[in-house]
């Protein structure tokens, strides 16, 4: 090993001071570039990773869906249907025959639903996918309620008034439904009827339905307008206007007592006047019926019976009919 402790050191590199000076060498650059260069690389080659990680998950995914789609046991079988007792077997092939053999995930509900809801029949339906090879349909179908009549021809309807079927005329004896009667209404089956006083002569019907003690199918409502509601029974007419049915039908269950109990033959029954009741009593070659006006009572009956003219609907239909004679009563002192 060589000794420096003798060696002599020129005098240009001497120092005249005793403080000793450490100097460092810098090789941080040489280590960052070595560094970076490496770095550099571990990034390309986990982005080439990814993109080839992402490349093949694309590629199985692709390969599952066509799996899936074409596979046989994803094939539609059958479609379950419930709640069905109107609509017939052609009616719910236009529904579901698009179903057959159609791949369960490719298969078009909303267009199903669609081609449902153009029958008249459906009021409502729910169509759902049954893993692997089923679909199921449940369809809520109108009830008919009534029965118009149209002059033209008669429709079922629902309690929404909507059409839903024409009937024939070897059809209507099946159908034991009151009938509301609108002349010449011009409507298309699935559409809801809002013209003359269809809302009005519903809410009667409902308010009859409730009450009960009526003949439900042998009912017929005249709603060429609210304002003329009228109720065709046993041959006799009630003359109801609109609203306030509970009431009416409440005074009219008495006013018919009260006919029987005379023992008389009526015509029709007026209870639009407020609080008031007009009925027109048949006269059969002999002058009877008897009631009472307000709190005092006045007897018709034989020849000291007096002819009361009553109000301007009274009057005319007592000139259309010369044996009929109208009997007012007023039913304002009664509970």
């Amino acid at each position: 090993m060589r000794d420096y402790k003798n060696v002599k050191v020129p005098r240009k590199y001497r120092t005249t001071s005793i403080r000793v000076t450490v100097k460092r060498a810098d090789m941080g650059r040489i280590t960052r570039r070595y560094n970076s260069g490496s770095e550099g690389f571990k990034r390309t080659a986990l982005k080439f990773l990814v993109f080839a990680v992402i490349a093949v998950g694309c590629w199985l995914g692709w390969q599952a869906y066509q799996t899936t789609m074409h596979a046989e046991m994803f094939q539609i079988s059958g479609v379950d249907i419930k709640g069905v007792n109107q609509l017939n077997e052609a009616d719910l092939k236009k529904i579901v025959g698009a179903f057959t053999k159609e791949n369960i995930f490719r298969a078009d509900l909303d267009a199903a639903v669609r081609r449902a809801h153009a029958n008249p029949w459906v009021k409502a339906v729910s169509i759902n996918r049954r893993l692997p090879n089923r679909i199921s349909m449940v369809i809520t179908e109108r009830v008919p309620y009534a029965k118009l009549e149209t002059g033209s021809g008669q429709f079922l309807m629902d309690n929404e008034g909507v059409l839903i079927v024409r009937l024939g005329k070897e059809k209507t004896p099946t159908w034991q439904l009151p009938v509301i009667v609108i002349k010449d209404y011009k409507g298309r089956l699935g559409e809801q009827v809002t013209s003359g006083g269809m809302g009005e002569a519903l809410k009667l019907l409902s308010e009859i339905a409730a009450r009960g003690g009526w003949r439900f199918e042998d009912v017929t409502i005249k709603a060429g307008a609210a304002e003329s509601i009228s109720i065709m029974y046993a041959d006799h007419e009630f003359k109801l206007g609109s609203g306030q049915y509970p009431e009416k039908l409440r005074r009219l269950a008495e006013v018919i007592a009260d006919v029987k109990r005379r023992d008389l033959t009526i015509t029709y029954v007026d209870l639009r006047p407020d609080r008031q009741v007009a009925v027109m009593v048949k006269n059969n070659n002999k002058v009877q019926g008897s009631g009472f006006r307000g709190k005092g009572r006045e007897q018709y009956g034989g020849r000291k019976s007096k002819r009361t003219t009553g109000s301007q609907v009274q009057q005319r239909d007592a000139r259309a009919d010369p044996n009929a004679v109208p009997v007012p009563w007023s039913l304002d002192s009664r509970p």
